[in-house]
């Protein structure tokens, strides 16, 4: 059925849009403009637009700098969009404006159009996100050890000072280097293959609990580490994070401190064991002694009596300088 009064698909398009849109002349006149746009005017300002308006003055006061610049470029031929928080009565959203020069079909400037579009949900979430990555950078930069991100090819997109701090590097010369780079030499081959499979099956790791592993720092020396690894999903990415802790000092220092145990293990062996024979000598000899021998055996006892004490004074002063090598090392 053919409808009886003519029909503007145009204007049927444009109120069908979700943008606000309004075509103003070179001088600011309104040509046209859609429903969302009255509406949203009328919203804000209580004002009603109508065909042959002067657009500025349904401009916010705070906007009006703005809006002019824009119109001026988008005159000269420019399209040009930016965002921006409109706030009118207490109210404030993000919008996307949107400024484009509008032709006739003779290519003649006919005037200018602004598509003014809702961005608000999105835009605070991307503020929100921006906010968490703040937070997020600044509790891994405050971190007093080294931690890396890792993602699903090996490559590390971010690191913390500390990391410079362990390793050498400065950040710019680690940030999208594969993590093999610190990795030892000797324990290079398959590590593709152990990332591949981390991300199949990911969890909670700590690697050198049990087991001594090493690091490689940029002087190609070697650290003794503890790996801790966990992933996380960001925008439907997957990534690992390494916190690694620099454990060469622990692990030096308990091993001497196992050494030093050993060491007086020993000693107290020697003192158990070997002190007691010429202790034993001495006090046989002091019996003897007592019990009334002839004159010339005394004499030999003395003899025997003088050699135990030297033993004795020997294995105490080798006691005494073993402890304190022992514990000086």
């Amino acid at each position: 059925m053919i409808p009886n009064h003519p029909v503007n698909y145009a204007q049927m398009v444009l109120d069908n849009s979700t943008d606000a849109i309004v075509l103003m002349g070179t001088n600011y006149s309104v040509l046209a403009f859609n429903q969302n746009l009255e509406e949203t005017i009328q919203a804000y300002s209580g004002k009603i637009l109508k065909i042959g308006d002067d657009y500025r003055n349904f401009v916010t006061t705070s906007d009006k700098e703005v809006f002019f610049d824009l119109f001026q470029t988008a005159v000269r031929g420019e399209s040009v969009t930016i965002e921006r928080l409109a706030s009118l009565n207490q109210i404030s959203i993000w919008y996307e404006y949107k400024m484009t020069p509008t032709y006739d079909k003779d290519k003649n400037l006919l005037g200018v159009c602004l598509r003014a579009k809702n961005i608000d949900a999105k835009k605070k979430m991307e503020i929100a996100l921006s906010e968490n990555e703040e937070k997020f950078r600044n509790l891994i930069e405050s971190a007093p050890n080294a931690i890396l991100i890792v993602d699903s090819k090996g490559k590390i997109i971010h690191c913390n000072l500390e990391t410079e701090n362990t390793f050498g590097y400065p950040k710019e010369e680690l940030i999208n280097q594969t993590v093999e780079l610190l990795v030892p030499f000797q324990h290079r081959g398959g590590h593709d293959r152990m990332i591949e499979g981390y991300f199949q099956s990911p969890k909670p790791m700590r690697i050198g609990k049990d087991q001594v592993t090493t690091a490689l720092k940029k002087d190609r020396t070697e650290i003794l580490v503890e790996v801790s690894l966990n992933s996380f999903v960001v925008n439907q990415t997957s990534y690992v994070s390494a916190i690694i802790v620099d454990i060469t000092e622990k692990v030096l220092a308990e091993r001497k401190i196992k050494k030093q145990i050993h060491e007086l293990k020993e000693i107290a062996r020697i003192q158990s064991h070997e002190i007691r024979s010429p202790l034993s000598n001495i006090l046989g000899l002091v019996n003897l002694l007592e019990s009334g021998m002839p004159e010339e055996t005394t004499k030999e006892i003395y003899s025997h009596l003088k050699k135990s004490a030297t033993d004795l004074d020997t294995f105490i002063c080798d006691i005494v300088k073993r402890t304190a090598i022992s514990l000086s090392q």
